[in-house]
């Protein structure tokens, strides 16, 4: 198996169904051999943080096709290929999303994803996020424009499967101990070290029993512990904190041993001084020359793992 696609989506809004625009870029032994790119008319308002984020507005899509009129576009160009994205679990929720949204049925859609691939891959880095990897390896991105994204993603795996001498797709993923693809509508799929028990008494927020059984195990989130610094812009502290109890993740305070994720807002600079580091940021930064593994995300890399 030699073939894939790489695949993004952006959204108007906090809906994951909303989606805007999609670019998908298929690949074959290595090399880009064909691509699609279509704004998406989401039927629903934009917010301003979303088009901050990838410059859409409502008017650009007002005479775009719908997702029911794109979509079968969409399944001739995948082919029944393997999809991968960078983040996939908020890729494959907002597809998830805008099929239930429009009482669709799932078309069947085999995804994996270049975050973990590349964590699995190239271990060792401070960040995976698409923008900090294609920055690593020299490749061109605008990042937020889906097709770019998508080209980025794509070239990543060529690039991880090179470095690690494997030609075909299947034998790469075997050889990084990557288990499970994930199938669209589906639960998820498996993570390098699955989380199995939920740690309760949070002092943030503690989720129901119900809220508790219907945790997604799978999620990134789940089990881990995160940490926020800085100024956030899509919701309160409290907001975060809640969001990740609810799906299972630990908010904390401060930055330990424990941290997995350190989400960055605006840093004030009256406060960090001129470094632009609060004392959470340099913390991770000592752990990391440790050894210890802290993933460090912006607010919108960690609104795609929700």
């Amino acid at each position: 198996m030699n073939s894939f696609v790489a695949l993004d989506v952006e959204t108007a809004n906090e809906s994951r169904g909303s989606i805007c625009s999609i670019g998908l870029v298929k690949f074959e032994n290595g090399k880009i051999i064909d691509h699609f790119y279509s704004l998406i008319n989401p039927e629903e308002d934009f917010s301003f943080f979303n088009t901050f984020i990838h410059g859409i507005h409502s008017e650009d899509v007002e005479f775009a096709p719908t997702f029911p009129n794109i979509r079968p576009k969409l399944i001739d160009f995948i082919n029944d290929l393997p999809v991968v994205a960078h983040f996939a679990q908020f890729d494959m929720n907002a597809l998830k999303d805008v099929y239930l949204k429009y009482q669709l049925p799932f078309d069947k859609i085999d995804y994996f994803c270049s975050y973990y691939v590349s964590k699995f891959a190239y271990p060792g880095q401070i960040s995976y996020k698409l923008d900090s990897l294609a920055e690593h390896f020299n490749f061109s991105l605008n990042h937020h424009d889906a097709l770019s994204d998508a080209e980025v993603c794509g070239q990543l795996i060529c690039k991880l499967m090179d470095m690690n001498h494997k030609t075909d797709l299947a034998d790469f993923l075997s050889s990084i101990h990557y288990k499970k693809f994930g199938t669209l509508g589906e639960r998820g799929f498996l993570r390098q070290s699955q989380r199995k028990h939920y740690t309760p008494k949070n002092k943030f927020y503690e989720p129901t029993e119900e809220e508790q059984s219907n945790m997604d195990t799978t999620n990134p989130v789940y089990g881990a512990h995160i940490v926020f610094t800085g100024k956030l812009e899509h919701f309160t502290r409290y907001e975060a904190a809640k969001a990740i109890a609810l799906l299972g993740g630990i908010p904390e305070n401060n930055v330990t041993t424990r941290t997995e994720y350190l989400v960055i807002g605006e840093q004030d600079f009256r406060i960090v001084g001129q470094s632009g580091q609060s004392s959470k940021m340099k913390k991770p930064f000592s752990l990391l020359s440790k050894g210890q593994e802290i993933e460090i995300l912006s607010e919108l890399d960690f609104l795609k793992l929700l």
